[in-house]
This record gives C-alpha cells, structure tokens and sequence, in this order.
C-alpha cells in the first residue's frame, strides 16, 4: 500500500509539473486578435505527442471558432515539407511552441520553416524574443516578461498590420474538438 501511495504521489507531481511548465498563450492571442481579428486559422508545427498540453492550452487561448492545424513533425528534416503542408491548409499564421524539441522559437528547423512560410505569405509568432531573429513578425508571452516585442525588418512577402506595442498588453487527419476551444486539426508531416 505503501508503495502504491507513492508511486501516486510521484505521478501527481510529475502532472502538476507539466501544468505549471506550460505556455500561458493568452497574451500572445489577445494580442493577435486585436491585430488580425479576421485571422483564425493558426498553423503549429511540432511533435504532437510531445507538445500535446502546449497545442490544447494555445486552443484554449484562441477560443471557439479558430482552428489549428498542427503539423505532427519529429524530425528537423521535416520542415519544408511542414511548412508546404501548412501553406497549403491556408494557414493564416504560425505558432511556434517554446518547448519542441526541434520546432521552437530560435531553433534551425524553425526558421527553416518560418522562412518557408514567410515567403507565401504566412507570418510567424512566437513567444520569445530569439523568434524575432528567426522571422517572426512580433512575440509576446513568459519570455518576453508580457511585451510585444515587434521584429524591425519582415522576411518575405507577409502582407500584415503589426501589433502596436504601446497599445497593446490530403493525408488523414484527426480533428479534436473542445466546448469553448479551438478546433485542432493535425496531420503528419512527411
């Protein structure tokens, strides 16, 4: 029984750590939403299994009537094909999740896909401020301690209205759905 209890009490924490460890992407979305209210379908590219918390907490954020289509990537080798994929699902914007392995704001494969996207005209966000070097056109979240932080040279051919800082504080696929959430849509990356 002993052992039983701990094993239970070892389990809780383990979750109660990954709750506290996720990205808080309420900033990020009021923040877009001001500034792109007409922009509701948000792309994500990412290992899914491992970032599955950070994509229902990011739907959670967006609210109802958004869609996200998560791009399940494993390797860093899948990024053009990721961001192909994403372009073609018309995203209307990236979303980088700070803890993917290979696809986080500042990692290569991110600015791969980033570069990829910006120049059919998808945007990228983030939120932290090594995504503005990558590309992203502005972040904000735990990283940027709550501010905008607006990029002062965009990459390709994003055709976007930027956030004031000032102002502002064909494979299958499995689509999710959630009372008050986005809906999340993902598909593999090959």
């Amino acid at each position: 029984m002993n052992r039983l209890s701990t094993s239970l009490s070892a389990a809780a924490l383990v979750l109660a750590g990954l709750a506290l460890s996720a990205e808080d992407f309420q900033p990020l979305m009021k923040a877009t939403q001001a500034t792109w209210p007409e922009k509701r379908h948000i792309g994500v590219i990412c290992n899914y299994r491992a970032n599955e918390s950070q994509v229902w907490a990011l739907a959670k954020a967006a609210g109802e009537g958004s869609l996200i289509t998560v791009v399940d990537a494993r390797t860093a080798d899948q990024s053009s094909a990721a961001a192909y994929l994403l372009a073609n699902q018309k995203a209307d914007y990236l979303v980088l999740m700070p803890g993917d392995h290979h696809f986080r704001d500042g990692s290569f494969a991110a600015t791969v896909a980033v570069n990829r996207l910006a120049s059919r005209g998808v945007p990228a966000i983030g939120t932290m401020p090594s995504a503005l070097k990558q590309g992203a056109v502005f972040c904000v979240g735990d990283g940027t301690e709550g501010q905008i932080l607006v990029t002062d040279r965009l990459i390709g051919t994003v055709d976007v209205i930027l956030p004031d800082p000032a102002k502002a504080s064909e494979k299958a696929s499995l689509v999710l759905r959630r009372e008050g959430m986005a809906t999340v849509s993902v598909r593999v990356a090959e």
